[in-house]
């Protein structure tokens, strides 16, 4: 049955987790809860609009009891990929599958695979650490001018970093280094490689934020949900880091961002301005990056909760710019518990939240355990009639029974 949906709306909360899956035990300690944990750091967390769609439903928020009478849909989804990373999640949420999951070297790149990147490139590197928020260039930058030597950074996701020097490599050298070290790196399972620019002299080093980037993407195994709508005639928006994971997909228009502020505001002018169809629909999707990146894996309690409240202050103007045929999804692609051990992403469900002014639950708002975060783009195909499947269970019916 399709209402006419005009915009499908697709927000990304990176490292929102709401409680440990089953298969937790398999990718390290038990225990993690990263909305339910940082909860405990303050009196009252402050997400009441969040709250409103269901997101305090879905486990123990200290301060905030069950709503029976949210505005939207919500529930919770199960990883199904094995990557527990962004790559794996993103994919799995535009429905297509990793078989094998990509590899994460966050102590550092082998020492084999080192002297084969070495070999290839025929140039040593300095660091293979994972410090990329921690000084890595005051650490390294002289080093590097003195010897034209690449800083190697390694993460806690499926992502290495390699950093030069504007002066010490030519843009032909600097993107040879790109591709000889993807050749290298991919067929070892990576699953992104990003190779910056910085400046700057022993004075300060300092991130070339002009200068482009170079990356490198492993493409989706199949044609994604993005692809999909594309092809049907719908213009698909990509905001932030998900128009890497989905490299390769049809889209109209991708946007960087830096930071969440940067990403609402952007993502606003795109609900309302980007151009549609002339059945007024497009699909927007946007990953706000702040609480995995600057919060989640440098352990930082206290600003993942405080970026959390200002993400909820910010859901009403995203509701005012949604005409009122609009869908909006509200997801995450993985857990990262600030509160946890360690610096990598926590196995965790991932909470669902869906709006739209043409629903009214009446208390029949509980959408359960989703199987699979495949699950949304199959909901979103159903909703504009698309003759496609996923390998997932749409819940577009429970909510159409509820107009």
């Amino acid at each position: 049955m399709t209402l006419g949906i005009g915009k499908s709306i697709v927000l990304v909360i990176d490292g929102l987790g709401v409680g440990e899956q089953p298969d937790a035990y398999l990718y390290g300690p038990r225990g993690a809860n990263t909305l339910s944990h940082i909860g405990e750091l303050k009196p009252k967390l402050e997400i009441p609009n969040l709250a409103r769609l269901g997101l305090a439903n879905l486990t123990y928020v200290k301060g905030w009891p069950r709503d029976e009478e949210t505005l939207g849909f919500f529930g919770k989804i199960t990883q199904r990929n094995e990557g527990n990373d962004s790559i794996g999640g993103h994919r799995e949420l535009l429905g297509t599958y990793q078989e094998d999951k990509y590899l994460t070297y966050p102590k550092g790149v082998p020492e084999d695979i080192m002297q084969q990147l070495m070999q290839a490139s025929g140039r040593t590197f300095l660091g293979n650490s994972n410090d990329v928020q921690q000084g890595f260039l005051t650490k390294y930058g002289e080093t590097h001018l003195d010897t034209g030597s690449p800083i190697l950074l390694v993460t806690d996701d499926s992502l290495v970093h390699i950093y030069v020097h504007n002066e010490k490599f030519q843009p032909d050298e600097f993107y040879l280094l790109g591709h000889t070290a993807w050749e290298v790196l991919s067929a070892h399972g990576l699953g992104r490689l990003h190779v910056h620019y910085f400046g700057g002299d022993v004075a300060g080093f300092v991130v070339d934020e002009s200068a482009p980037v170079a990356m490198f993407h492993s493409p989706p195994r199949a044609p994604t949900l993005a692809t999909t709508l594309y092809d049907a005639g719908i213009p698909v928006y990509a905001l932030g880091k998900v128009s890497e994971m989905i490299e390769g997909a049809a889209m109209s228009e991708t946007y960087g961002v830096k930071n969440n502020a940067e990403c609402l505001e952007l993502l606003n002018q795109v609900i309302r301005d980007a151009p549609t169809n002339k059945a007024k629909q497009s699909f927007v999707l946007a990953t706000l990056p702040d609480l995995d990146g600057l919060y989640g894996h440098n352990r930082d309690s206290l600003g993942y909760a405080d970026a959390l409240e200002s993400l909820d202050l910010q859901i009403p103007r995203l509701m005012r710019a949604m005409e009122n045929e609009d869908m909006l999804y509200i997801v995450s692609d993985h857990g990262n518990d600030p509160t946890f051990e360690g610096t990598s992403h926590t196995r965790e469900y991932v909470p669902l939240m869906v709006y739209s002014r043409m629903f009214r639950p009446r208390r029949q708002a509980n959408l359960g355990i989703r199987a699979s975060l495949a699950d949304v783009a199959e909901t979103i195909a159903d909703s504009y009639d698309l003759n496609v499947r996923f390998a997932a269970t749409s819940f577009w019916e429970n909510m159409i029974s509820q107009l």
